[in-house]
C-alpha cells in the first residue's frame, strides 16, 4: 500500500542541510521533504550529479535550489536552465528568498551581451539555454567558476525547435569543466536512466506525487477511472460544462486543454454562463477586480484586453500565446489565487509555469501537422505532462485528469494509449540539419574544436553520441561543414576555423542561412534602402519564422510582391535559401505586420486587420530588431553606407513609432501611445519638455505620478538608462520593465510589458 503523503515525508532535521538554509525553509513552512526530494539531496548536496525523474509538483526544483546554495557556499556559482522564459521568472522568484544568505541572484531571458562585471556580481544565474549557450560562444568567464548546473524539463532534449541547444550546452559546459555538477529534472520518461548515464550521474525515479492523481475517460455522463472506479458526472449539458460545473460545486478548478488559439477562446466563452452560476457574490467581486487590474497593464489596448475583460467577470478565461506577457500574468495569478474558477488553455502552459488545478480535462489530443497536412494524435508524454497538472499541494487530496471520448471504441484507445502507457522515450534531435549548421560553426567559432578529431570527440560526448552509432550523424556534419565553406563561415583548410564572417554570425547567436540572406541583401543595398525593403529581408531568414497566410491574403500579398518588387533585397527564387512563392508571400506578410507596427498602426486594428495576436506581434517585434540588429552589425563588414539606415529602423521596430517619436519614447514609462500624446500636445522631444509643468503632463499622460517621473527625468537631464545586461528586476509604477529579448540586441517594448 502507498503511503500517505503526509505519511511519507521525512523531517528536515534529520537530513544533512546546513543550518541557515533550514532556517529558510522552516520560514517559508518546510519543515519536511517528500521521498524523492530526500532521496536525491544527499546526493545533491555531496556534490554528486544526478538525474531526478519525478511527476510534477513532486519537489524537483528544491533539491536543484539546494544543490545550487552548496555551490554557492563553496565558492563556486549556480546556472539553472529553463526551456521557457515565463518558467525563468518563476524560478527567479523562488530563488531570491535565499539572498539573505547573502549570495546574489540574477535573472537572463535572452540577453545575448552581458558584461562580465554583471556576471560577476552573481552567484547564481536563471536563464534558458540559448543564454547558456551564449556565453559559451562568448567565453564568459564567470563560466570559469562554475560548480553546479541545473538543467530543469530536460526531457524536452527531444524538442526539435530547444533540444539540440540544451544538448550542446550541456556537453560544452561538461567537457569546459571537468568536475561540474549537473542536477537534470524531468517528468517521468522511458528513459530517464539513459539520461543518467550519458551525464555520469546518480539516477532516480518515482512515481510519488504529493497529491495523489487519479486519470480517467469521460464518456456518455461517466468517468472510468484508470483503478476501474466509476464516477456519474451529475446536471444537464454537454461534457465539458458538466465537468467543470461538477468540480466547481466540490469547491475545487478546472484546467481545461484543448489544441488551438481559436478553440481557447471559443471554449472559455461557452463555459462563461456555466462558472458564472456557480460564483458566490464575493467570487464575483473578486473577479471583477481581476478584470479590473487587466485594464492596467498597458498603455494601449489589444484584443486580448478587450476578450479577457469581458470573460474575467464570470471566473473564466483562456491562456495562449496571442496575449501578451502583463495579460498572461494577471491571468495566472488570477488562477493561482481561486478567483479564477475555470482556465482554458493551449498545450504549451503544460510544459511551462506551475498552475496546477483539482480537475484536468484534456479536451483534444491531436494537433495539426504542418509536415502531414493533417491532425495527428499528440505523445503520450504530452497528454500525461497536462494530466501531471491535476491536483493542487494543500488545497486537494487527489487530483484529476480527464480525458474526453466521444464513443466507446475512443475511450478505450485513450486508456490504453496515454493513461495505460508508458511515457516515449527522449531522443536526441542534434541531427537536424538546420540545428547542426549553428552549433557546428559555434564549436569552431568560440575554439572549442579546432580538427577533425576534436569535432568528433565532442558529438560521441552529446547524448546524440551516447545513444547512436556516429556514423548516421557522420554524413549530415560533413555535408554542414560543406555548406559553411562554400559560404565563407570557415577556411578552406584541413584543420577547422571560422572566418571573420563565421565569428560574427556566431556571436551574433544567427542561423549561418540568415546570415547568407542578410548579407546577400546588404551586399545589393542601396545608401537608404526603404523600411519595407529592410524588414522584407529579415523577415526572409530562417530566425523569423513567417506568418501562415489567412484564405484571400494571397491576392493582396501578391499585389505587394508585385508593387515592392523593385526594391526589394532578396528574391525568392535565389540560392540558397530558394523559398516556395507561397512561403515568400508569407514572409512579406510578416514584413507588413512590422510596417504597420513601425507606421504606429494601433495594435487592435493591426491585430484585426492580420488576424494574429497582439503576442504574436511582440515576438516578431522581438525577432526583428535582434535581426535588425545583426544586420547593423554585419553591414559594418559588408555594407556600411546602410547601417544608419538599419540603426534608425531598429529603433523604429524596438518601440513601433514613426521617426518623430525616437526621441520620446526614451523616456522612461513612455510608449508610443504616451509618445504620441506628449507630441500631439507640443512637445516634440526631451528638450522641449524642459519647460512642461507636472499638471500639463498630467493632463496628457493620465497619470500624476508619471508626470512626475518625466518632469524630474528631463530637468535632471537624465536619460533611460542603458538596457540591464543582467535582469534584476523590481518593478516600480513609473519604471519600464526589464528587456524582453530572445537572443541579442537591446529591446524596450513598453505596449507589452515585462517579459516574464
Amino acid at each position: 500500500m502507498t503511503a500517505e503523503p503526509s505519511e511519507a515525508r521525512v523531517p528536515i532535521d534529520s537530513l544533512p542541510i546546513p543550518p541557515e538554509i533550514r532556517a529558510i525553509l522552516e520560514a517559508d513552512g518546510i519543515t519536511s521533504l517528500y521521498p524523492p526530494q530526500a532521496e536525491a539531496l544527499v546526493p545533491a548536496l555531496a556534490g554528486m550529479s544526478l538525474v531526478l525523474a519525478a511527476p510534477t509538483a513532486s519537489g524537483k526544483s528544491l533539491v536543484a535550489y539546494l544543490a545550487l546554495l552548496r555551490a554557492a557556499r563553496a565558492g563556486r556559482t549556480g546556472l539553472y536552465l529553463v526551456p521557457l522564459r515565463a518558467l525563468a521568472q518563476e524560478k527567479y522568484d523562488e530563488l531570491k528568498a535565499f539572498e539573505t544568505l547573502g549570495f546574489k541572484v540574477g535573472l537572463s531571458i535572452g540577453d545575448f551581451d552581458i558584461s562580465n562585471p554583471a556576471l560577476d556580481r552573481l552567484d547564481i544565474l536563471v536563464a534558458t539555454s540559448e543564454k547558456a549557450d551564449g556565453l559559451l560562444r562568448k567565453r564568459a568567464p564567470w563560466l570559469e567558476r562554475l560548480g553546479t548546473v541545473v538543467a530543469d524539463e530536460v526531457h524536452l532534449m527531444r524538442d526539435p525547435d530547444r533540444g539540440p541547444t540544451l544538448e550542446v550546452s550541456l556537453t560544452r559546459l561538461r567537457r569546459l569543466i571537468p568536475d561540474l555538477q549537473v542536477v537534470a529534472l524531468s517528468a517521468t520518461v522511458g528513459n530517464s536512466s539513459e539520461i543518467a548515464d550519458w551525464l555520469k550521474a546518480r539516477h532516480i525515479a518515482s512515481e510519488f506525487r504529493p497529491v495523489p492523481l487519479k486519470n480517467g475517460v469521460y464518456h456518455d455522463g461517466r468517468i472510468l477511472f484508470t483503478d476501474l472506479s466509476i464516477q456519474d458526472v451529475p446536471g444537464p449539458g454537454d461534457a465539458l460544462p458538466r465537468l467543470v460545473r461538477d468540480v466547481i460545486r466540490g469547491g475545487g478548478q478546472a484546467l481545461v486543454f484543448v489544441n488551438t488559439r481559436r478553440s481557447s477562446e471559443q471554449t472559455a466563452q461557452a463555459l462563461g454562463p456555466t462558472v458564472r452560476a456557480a460564483l458566490t457574490a464575493g467570487e464575483r467581486a473578486a473577479a471583477r477586480a481581476a478584470a479590473d487590474e487587466l485594464g492596467g497593464v498597458a498603455e494601449e489596448d489589444t484584443e486580448g484586453i478587450r476578450r479577457l475583460s469581458h470573460l474575467l467577470p464570470d471566473g473564466v478565461a483562456f491562456h495562449n500565446a496571442s496575449l501578451t506577457n502583463p495579460e498572461r500574468r494577471v491571468v495566472e495569478k488570477a488562477f493561482r489565487d481561486r478567483v479564477l474558477k475555470a482556465l482554458v488553455a493551449t498545450p504549451t502552459l503544460a510544459a511551462g509555469i506551475n498552475l496546477p488545478a483539482r480537475r484536468v480535462i484534456v479536451r483534444d489530443t491531436t494537433r495539426y501537422d504542418d509536415h502531414l497536412g493533417v491532425q495527428a494524435p499528440i505523445s503520450a508524454m504530452e497528454v500525461q505532462q497536462m494530466c501531471g497538472r491535476a491536483g493542487r499541494p494543500r488545497f486537494d487530496t487527489a487530483g484529476e485528469a480527464i480525458l474526453l471520448a466521444r464513443s466507446p471504441e475512443e475511450a478505450e484507445r485513450f486508456l490504453d494509449d496515454y493513461l495505460s502507457a508508458p511515457p516515449e522515450r527522449v531522443q536526441s534531435r542534434l541531427a537536424a540539419e538546420p540545428a547542426l549548421r549553428m552549433h557546428l560553426l559555434a564549436l569552431v567559432a568560440s575554439g572549442q574544436v579546432s580538427s577533425e578529431k576534436e569535432l568528433e570527440a565532442f558529438f560521441a560526448a552529446t547524448f546524440f553520441g551516447h545513444t547512436v552509432a556516429l556514423r548516421e550523424m557522420a554524413v549530415v556534419v560533413e555535408n554542414v561543414r560543406r555548406f559553411l565553406e562554400q559560404h565563407e563561415f570557415l577556411e578552406p583548410v584541413a584543420e577547422l576555423r571560422a572566418t571573420g564572417f563565421g565569428v560574427l554570425t556566431s556571436e551574433l547567436y544567427l542561423d549561418p542561412m540568415s546570415a547568407i540572406v542578410l548579407r546577400q541583401a546588404l551586399e545589393r543595398s542601396p545608401i537608404n534602402p526603404s523600411p519595407f525593403a529592410l524588414l522584407a529581408a529579415v523577415a526572409a531568414t530562417p530566425d523569423l519564422p513567417p506568418m501562415f497566410l489567412r484564405r484571400g491574403e494571397e491576392a493582396e500579398m501578391l499585389a505587394r510582391f508585385t508593387d515592392s518588387e523593385p526594391e526589394l533585397l532578396i528574391k525568392p527564387e535565389e540560392e540558397p535559401l530558394r523559398l516556395d512563392f507561397e512561403l515568400f508571400l508569407a514572409t512579406l506578410k510578416t514584413a507588413s505586420v512590422l510596417e504597420a507596427w513601425v507606421n504606429e498602426t494601433p495594435l487592435v486594428e493591426l491585430t484585426e486587420r492580420f488576424g494574429i495576436g497582439a503576442g504574436d506581434v511582440r515576438a516578431k517585434v522581438e525577432d526583428a530588431d535582434w535581426l535588425l540588429f545583426g544586420a547593423s552589425r554585419l553591414a559594418v563588414r559588408f555594407q556600411r553606407r546602410a547601417s544608419r539606415s538599419i540603426d534608425e529602423l531598429s529603433l523604429r521596430v524596438r518601440y513601433g513609432v514613426n521617426e518623430d517619436l525616437l526621441d520620446l519614447v526614451r523616456l522612461r514609462g513612455v510608449g508610443r501611445v504616451r509618445g504620441r500624446a506628449l507630441f500631439r500636445g507640443g512637445f516634440a522631444d526631451r528638450e522641449a519638455l524642459k519647460g512642461a509643468s507636472v499638471d500639463r503632463l498630467e493632463t496628457l499622460l493620465k497619470s500624476r505620478p508619471l508626470a512626475k517621473a518625466i518632469h524630474a527625468e528631463v530637468s535632471g537631464g537624465r536619460r533611460r538608462p542603458a538596457e540591464p545586461e543582467v535582469a534584476t528586476p523590481t518593478p516600480t509604477p513609473a519604471a519600464t520593465p526589464p528587456p524582453a529579448k530572445r537572443r541579442s540586441g537591446p529591446r524596450r517594448l513598453d505596449e507589452f510589458g515585462p517579459a516574464p
